[in-house]
């Protein structure tokens, strides 16, 4: 009885696991959408496979917030910064880029949200390999996703800060998207297909 208590436990606990374990990268790309891959704590719905977006405005600054899979915001990245081509949408409307403010002590972040800004960038953003998977990276730190005013938010822990409570641990995978096409200035990246 033990025995297969033991048994069924461990198979479970491999399952979970391989659950959230990235996908190795099958395709490039300069332009993408960056999908969660939870690593820990994970949100009820869970975020696995949820993509980062914003909500366009007159101000031309967002929260960076997730979406279903598939309905993401397009990204690119310069190599140094990330960001998306056009604010609002449409072709006359200015470019924006991923802007962090990390913050807090030694050991717990601050609760900082990651935003996208016209006109600004936080430089080191970047998408780029981590080992054998490509994925969004800034100072060695690590993401969180937190439940915030109706929204899941992106915010950013540095090395050696904690998980907020009630937030998930999360990578941020590039998943190839073309419909922008190339963009000028764009690096080409390594993502899922």
């Amino acid at each position: 009885m033990i025995q297969t208590l033991v048994k069924t436990t461990t198979i479970f606990a491999a399952m979970a696991s391989a659950a959230t374990l990235p996908v190795r990268s099958t395709g490039t790309s300069q332009t993408f959408r960056l999908a969660a891959n939870v690593t820990n704590f994970d949100l009820t719905p869970s975020l696995q496979g949820q993509e980062l977006t914003y909500t366009p405005n007159a101000d031309c600054n967002a929260d960076v917030t997730f979406a279903p899979a598939g309905q993401g915001s397009v990204f690119y990245t310069t190599g140094s910064s990330v960001n998306v081509l056009n604010f609002s949408g449409d072709d006359a409307s200015p470019s924006a880029g991923i802007v962090v403010t990390p913050g807090g002590t030694a050991t717990v972040p601050s609760y900082n949200t990651v935003q996208l800004q016209c006109g600004a960038v936080t430089a080191g953003v970047t998408v780029a390999p981590d080992e054998n998977v490509w994925d969004l990276q800034f100072q060695g730190g690590s993401w969180m996703a937190c439940p915030m005013d109706g929204a899941v938010v992106l915010s950013f822990k540095k090395a050696g800060q904690r998980t907020l409570l009630g937030c998930a641990d999360v990578q941020l995978l590039p998943v190839c998207d073309s419909t922008q096409g190339d963009v000028d200035g764009s690096v080409e990246v390594s993502c899922q297909a």
